[in-house]
């Protein structure tokens, strides 16, 4: 009989309690027990005080000498990690913004002491229409993208390998990332999940698991540690008129959370809804694998936050006048030896 609880997620106290119950679960899993046999790492965006704050100071004045000491209480750290998508600094031409994640990613890895030739960086799918694609590491061919890293020729959400040098990567922004190990008839077996939210609405945890069984994983091996991702008090859509994510998606009503029916000005039927994809990976995990609590860290840092040091895509179309950028982060996994 498993341990676990599922909280409902229907309001943010209900929201509140989601997170209390999976701290409690964190304090008593095996990441803190018996550690965690693969060390995590995630570049920090920037640390500081909260963009909110910041922003609200920064538009109430035209001062140049205001608007730049503003600016200097939030501090860069890692800075952005992705050459796509013109993300990076505004301030920055879109040939420098690529140069300016180049160098970023070049100094992660320097200062965590990784090889490059070793890491194997996630193309994600973005197409959740089709059942999860699962990519073989240790026989697909790989191309390096625009920072020198090598990305699979294959778009899909999961990867594995038996190669325990391998050192398995994604770009996240509000999106959970899963690391899972476990031992199999051919050896201990190094995967990566990413958990967008259309993918933990479209079914992709049942993929992966019915995936794991296919490749014969020990079950009671399992160990499984999710990177942080988006809260609903800071995942917010408004006006999304695509569709009523309660009837396009049927049984992840705990990832939407207080949905309400509205109309655009154009007159358009269009939904206001919270996502909540950090706490529904973290259940989905539970739910649909054959494991206990034990087995599943999650970081529950929400990345959504204006006080967060992660990078959020979600966070970067709110308006914020100071550190908006659209930016990613990088995340990382290396056996601990």
């Amino acid at each position: 009989m498993k341990s676990y609880e599922k909280i409902e997620a229907d309001g943010f106290e209900s929201q509140t309690k989601r997170y209390k119950r999976i701290e409690e679960n964190n304090l008593k899993s095996f990441f803190v027990i018996e550690g965690s046999p693969l060390h995590v790492l995630q570049s920090i965006h920037s640390l500081g005080v909260p963009r909110d704050i910041l922003s609200s100071e920064y538009e109430k004045t035209d001062d140049p000498e205001v608007k730049r000491e503003l600016k200097d209480k939030r501090k860069i750290i890692d800075g952005n990690m992705s050459p796509l998508n013109e993300y990076g600094p505004s301030e920055l031409s879109v040939k420098n913004r690529k140069k300016d994640a180049k160098k970023n990613v070049e100094s992660f890895l320097y200062m965590n002491d990784i090889n490059q030739s070793d890491v194997r960086l996630l193309l994600p799918e973005r197409d959740y229409e089709t059942p999860l694609t699962v990519i073989d590491l240790d026989t697909v061919a790989l191309t390096p993208d625009d920072t020198g890293l090598l990305r699979p020729d294959v778009r899909g959400d999961m990867m594995y390998t038996y190669n325990p040098n391998i050192v398995m990567a994604a770009r996240p922004a509000d999106c959970p990332v899963a690391y899972i190990t476990a031992e199999t008839p051919k050896g201990t077996i190094y995967i990566l999940l990413h958990l967008a939210t259309l993918g933990v609405a479209s079914g992709y945890i049942k993929d992966a698991k019915q995936t794991m069984d296919n490749l014969q994983v020990d079950w009671e091996s399992v160990r499984i540690q999710l990177t942080a991702g988006g809260h609903a008090e800071n995942y917010n859509y408004v006006d999304f008129t695509k569709f009523d994510p309660r009837v396009k998606y049927p049984e992840s009503h705990n990832l939407f959370v207080n949905v309400e029916e509205t109309v655009t000005k154009k007159g358009q039927p269009a939904w206001n809804f919270d996502v909540d994809v950090a706490a529904e990976a973290y259940e989905g995990i539970c739910n649909e694998m054959p494991i206990e609590p034990y087995q599943v860290y999650l970081d529950t840092t929400d990345t959504t936050s204006p006080t967060a040091g992660y990078s959020s895509n979600t966070r970067a179309f709110k308006g914020f006048e100071v550190d908006g950028d659209n930016t990613r982060d990088i995340v990382m996994a290396r056996l601990v030896r």
